[in-house]
């Protein structure tokens, strides 16, 4: 019994100091924007399209983070097909601001929809970043239109 209650106590205070750090538990927020639209004249085309992207990062703690790559990938059915495609940075995000950065990627139109390449598609974001030298990634799914709307 006595061995229980000491097992607990240790455990309420490792618990404790695990999450005293309430900074350690704000993520940054990401958005992934598409920039691009394909020409009204080419809705209906199949076959290989570059698409522009633009991510943007916001640092709601209060201290600096450091963006290092971005990775996008579809997720099932859409406008488009995305590959994985990666593409790195080096870019610092001062506290609570806000950076945006943009590249284009290789998709494949396989089956042209109503919208053509210009509609939906549901799209995995990788962030890899750095804050007080730990990295961490910031995983984001994100149901994306060129913009303007479809």
């Amino acid at each position: 019994m006595r061995n229980l209650l000491m097992m607990t106590a240790l455990l309420s205070f490792a618990a404790g100091c695990a999450s005293s750090d309430a900074t350690s538990s704000i993520e940054p927020e990401i958005t992934l924007v598409q920039l691009s639209r394909v020409a009204e004249g080419m809705r209906s085309d199949t076959g290989p399209v570059s698409v522009h992207y633009g991510v943007e990062v916001r640092n709601p703690t209060d201290a600096p983070i450091h963006l290092d790559r971005v990775s996008v990938q579809s997720i099932g059915g859409g406008a488009y097909d995305l590959p994985a495609h990666s593409q790195g940075f080096d870019v610092t995000i001062a506290p609570k601001e806000s950076k945006s950065v943009d590249f284009w990627a290789p998709a494949y139109v396989v089956n042209p929809a109503a919208s053509g390449a210009n509609g939906p598609v549901t799209i995995r974001a990788t962030v890899e970043l750095d804050a007080a030298g730990k990295k961490f990634q910031k995983i984001s799914m994100q149901n994306i239109s060129p913009a303007g709307g479809n």
